[in-house]
């Protein structure tokens, strides 16, 4: 019986491995911004080709961030703000923002909190792209 043991977890890891991987190609990278740990705000211009997403996601990179808030603006000019109260840790990724992908996002204006520690780091701006 524990020869089958591993065989059985081979299939069914085999089996899940492409719904997992599907989840993860729908995000896209939108923008990539190299900043201070210091850094107060950052600023992310969306390419037209990705301005019609569904929600938004901010990774941070090689440092912690603390996230307090977002603003989306519009292509049409119209502005979205919300509160972020979410620390990430290194390599991580926010809970998901949603967005009405029938508005294409033009730029995504994010605030954080300064960072303890100092040194530069690079935070993705990541998107569920709808076409």
């Amino acid at each position: 019986m524990a020869a089958k043991s591993p065989l059985l977890l081979a299939l069914v890891l085999a089996a899940l491995a492409p719904l997992a991987h599907a989840g993860a190609q729908s995000l896209e990278v939108l923008a990539t911004a190299r900043t201070n740990n210091r850094t107060e705000s950052l600023t992310f211009r969306i390419p037209t080709h990705q301005a019609r997403v569904s929600e938004l996601r901010i990774r941070s990179g090689s440092l912690a961030v603390t996230l307090a808030g977002i603003e989306i603006e519009f292509a049409d000019g119209t502005q979205h703000r919300a509160l972020l109260q979410e620390t990430l840790p290194p390599g991580h990724q926010s809970q998901p923002i949603p967005v009405d992908s029938r508005h294409p996002v033009s730029k995504v204006f994010v605030t954080k909190r300064p960072g303890l520690q100092a040194g530069e780091t690079a935070i993705q701006l990541i998107g569920k792209v709808e076409r």
